[in-house]
């Protein structure tokens, strides 16, 4: 194995590697301390539910023209100077790469975060689009970029009629998203990208869901919560670790959360266990008011008929 004579010596000099780490941390700490204060404040308010519209330090980020270079390059030029030096530093703040497209996320308060963004250049229109809960503001800082914005005119349980509108966007224009029924995609880059996003989830975030934009088919939901897609992929690894002692769990956590978990815990729970599991779903399908109760009742119905003898067994707790 090459090992970079730069990275060989970093390895053999832990304190000096400790010593830029700290320089680089008390960059980043003077900054929130110091430039960055009234909009960490504002930030942790509109984590907590504040209207974006009352919050004057995040609004000026997005309408002040030059408010939001400054709000950056206060952190950025002593924190890229110092990486100069020392360019295998940690820069000190949560960071991604994925393809053309980079985060730096600056700050996060409740529901709420602050990142800067990179798009790299690149053409390429997208065949499908995700609708999330939450408010996006975005202001380009950089670059300039062709940005599709697209609202739900109206959804049913397969298909949406969408509309939308394309913009070329250049350095201090602002993007806005609120609410579920709004997204927007960017398409093509010239050159690169730059924007500063502020984002907030909703406190009880509706389902995602994602249309092919070419006719508006359904293709794909998932859960809006991070708990409920933590909770989901948990049960998703007991159900294949073939954990059945689980599947008393799976059956009680069948009458909790949204919609979507609920149905999850149940075929994990039929999975593991189809006894405990058809009780399970016989109980939901047993109430009225349980907006599950119609598609619990069908696949009851299903089960039944396949499989005769799971009736048998719970003929007290689910009556054919």
């Amino acid at each position: 194995m090459r090992i970079d004579p730069q990275l060989a010596t970093l390895r053999g000099d832990p304190a000096s590697q400790r010593a830029v780490q700290l320089r680089l941390e008390g960059i980043r700490d003077e900054w929130l301390a110091g430039e960055a204060a009234p909009v960490r404040a504002a930030l942790a308010e509109y984590g907590r539910g504040a209207k974006f519209a009352e919050l004057e330090a995040l609004r000026n980020l997005v309408e002040q023209q030059g408010e939001a270079h400054s709000f950056v390059d206060a952190m950025m030029r002593p924190m890229t100077a110092a990486l100069a030096e020392a360019p295998l530093g940690q820069i000190p703040f949560r960071h991604q790469k994925s393809g053309h497209f980079s985060t730096l996320e600056l700050m996060r308060s409740g529901r709420a975060g602050l990142t800067l963004i990179t798009y790299e250049e690149f053409d390429q229109p997208s065949a499908s689009a995700g609708f999330a809960s939450g408010d996006l503001h975005e202001v380009v800082l950089a670059g300039a970029a062709d940005v599709r914005h697209l609202e739900l005119l109206e959804e049913n349980a397969t298909h949406a009629a969408i509309d939308c509108t394309t913009r070329r966007v250049v350095a201090s224009d602002t993007l806005r998203c609120t609410g579920p029924g709004e997204t927007r995609l960017v398409e093509r880059v010239h050159g690169r990208l730059v924007m500063l996003r502020i984002a907030r989830t909703d406190e009880n975030p509706k389902e995602t869901r994602q249309y092919a934009l070419d006719d508006g088919r359904l293709i794909h939901r998932a859960s809006g919560s991070r708990e409920e897609s933590r909770r989901e992929m948990a049960m998703a690894l007991l159900g294949r670790m073939g954990r059945k002692d689980a599947a008393p769990v799976l059956a009680e956590l069948a009458g909790e959360g949204s919609a979507h978990i609920r149905w999850q815990s149940l075929r994990e729970c039929l999975a593991l266990d189809s006894g405990a599991g058809f009780d399970a779903l016989c109980r939901v399908a047993a109430g009225p008011a349980d907006p599950l109760a119609v598609p619990a009742g069908a696949l009851r119905a299903q089960l039944a008929e396949a499989y005769p003898q799971l009736l048998e067994r719970s003929a007290e707790a689910c009556p054919a």
